[in-house]
């Protein structure tokens, strides 16, 4: 405002220099979509609404906990996906009651385990207070992904439970590449995937896995380089083997196939008048029953047997916080992670790694002898035949690099479209990117190798875009890119030879 000085003295002003620094966005921070026990606080309903947790305690007080599954002991019953256990000389499998196969609070143990901090969650079914109105269909996790669109900070996009949809019917498929078209629009997170039928064995006679190549043929062709794929499912330890109990069996079932001794004992947890009575014939049965120890392993690797995904997101959060998201989420180990459900050899990784028709790479999971039960083996996006957007760290680097910069720019907008603006925004960005460029973000052997920041009339602009109110900013940067292929050359150097 025009200044009015009228009285004798000392004036202060301080003044705006104008300029406005460009902050870093969060790079690590997943929503998971899928099914909770509940999604209320004192009569609140938090169904289909993005909720911020930080630890899974503060998960629990808006989502309950988890899925209470009942497995009834079935003679010759259904092994498809999980052997059968030999008892007396009799196979026995076990079916898991209705609506307990769901996977969001384990996949959250998983991803905090893993270093996970920040998330958000969408409940989009409530097992424990409406079990028969749940919609385990596309169109919820659709209508939940479209949610998003009104959050800025979630970067990564976890569905486990999406696997319970059907494979044959594509209905899995579908909300995939829905996910992946929600990305490529917004271009502020990403999507993990993981192979549905993860926990099956590749074929020998062609060394490629059929999920793999359905999930190829069927994720699409747009937006691959927002989505990253993971393979195959892992063998964890989030559910310990002694926390199973009389309380996950159908007893009567459970009594068929235990000796007539053990028999009277679970007549005597039927029977127990309260859950400390329970729990002492429970744990004398715990010692004294070899089948009750082998079913009671069974379901304990049922449960323990998860996608790998949450704990990749978690691999994500670790990685960007103790190096930079420039760094590529590969070659470490998982943390609560025994196995690979699947072995995969050097051989058949080269199916997953480079696919010379489609082009899309799956990340391995592997075990190697001396370095760790569960190695990240793979730093790919779906895109593996670009060479601009094959790395996974290139692509969230420049998601980093398109937010902050978006942000910072919004400050200017309706600011005068003259030459001191654009010096503020260059100045900005410059600095933004040098720090980035010292962090070893960008290659380059000095500032201007490693980017170049272009705006004014006659660089970036024509008189037409300024008289129309259009200010163009060019960004133009060198990321950094991991050493995938690392080749030795060794030869002979005979002795006294030049």
């Amino acid at each position: 405002m025009p200044e009015v000085l009228k009285t004798p003295g000392v004036y202060i002003i301080e003044k705006d220099s104008g300029a406005n620094a460009v902050v870093q966005v969060a790079t690590a921070v997943p929503v998971f979509i899928g099914f909770t026990e509940k999604a209320d606080v004192n009569g609140k309903s938090f169904h289909m609404k993005p909720i911020h947790v930080s630890s899974l305690s503060e998960y629990e007080i808006y989502f309950g906990g988890d899925t209470k599954p009942v497995f009834t002991v079935k003679e010759n019953g259904d092994t498809s996906n999980f052997s059968p256990v030999n008892i007396n000389g009799k196979s026995y499998s076990l079916e898991q009651s209705e609506n307990s196969s769901f996977m969001m609070y384990k996949s959250l143990q998983l991803f905090f385990d893993n270093g996970g901090a920040d998330c958000f969650i969408v409940s989009i079914g409530q097992f424990g207070t409406n079990p028969d109105d749940l919609d385990l269909s596309p169109a919820a996790f659709k209508k939940a992904i479209d949610k998003l669109s009104e959050e800025e900070v979630p970067t990564m996009i976890l569905m486990p439970d999406s696997l319970l949809l059907s494979e044959e019917d594509g209905s899995y498929y579908n909300v995939q590449t829905y996910a992946l078209q929600h990305c490529g629009k917004y271009l502020n997170r990403i999507s993990i995937f993981d192979i549905w039928g993860g926990n099956r064995e590749l074929h020998p006679e062609d060394d490629k896995n059929e999920f793999v190549q359905k999930f190829r043929e069927s994720i699409g062709l747009e937006s691959l380089s927002y989505g990253a794929t993971y393979f195959p499912w892992v063998h964890t330890s989030i559910v310990p083997l002694n926390s199973i109990g009389h309380e996950y069996f159908d007893l009567d079932s459970l009594s068929k196939v235990l000796s007539p001794d053990q028999q009277q004992v679970v007549e005597k947890i039927k029977a127990a008048a309260d859950e400390k009575e329970k729990k002492y014939w429970d744990s004398g049965l715990k010692n004294a029953s070899k089948e009750y120890k082998l079913l009671r392993k069974m379901i304990a690797d049922r449960l323990n047997l998860l996608p790998a995904a949450p704990a990749i997101a978690g691999l994500y959060t670790r990685t960007d916080r103790a190096r930079g998201v420039w760094i590529a989420p590969a070659n470490q180990n998982l943390n609560s992670v025994l196995a690979p459900a699947v072995k995969i050899t050097h051989e058949e990784q080269e199916n997953l790694n480079v696919d010379g028709i489609s082009g899309k790479s799956i990340n391995a999971i592997r075990a190697f002898k001396g370095r760790g039960s569960a190695v990240v083996w793979g730093a790919r996006t779906l895109a593996g035949n670009s060479e601009e957007w094959r790395y996974i760290n290139v692509r969230r680097l420049f998601i980093l690099l398109e937010q902050s910069v978006k942000n910072s720019a919004e400050s200017v907008v309706f600011k005068p479209n003259v030459p001191i603006t654009w010096a503020i925004v260059k100045g900005s960005i410059n600095s933004f990117l040098s720090t980035l460029w010292r962090q070893g973000a960008l290659v380059g052997s000095s500032a201007e190798d490693a980017y170049h920041v272009g705006c004014g009339l006659g660089d970036t602009m024509t008189d037409d875009d300024v008289i129309n109110g259009i200010m163009r900013v060019q960004v133009k940067v060198a990321p950094s890119r991991p050493a995938e292929f690392i080749v030795i050359t060794f030869e002979q150097k005979m002795g006294g030879a030049k």
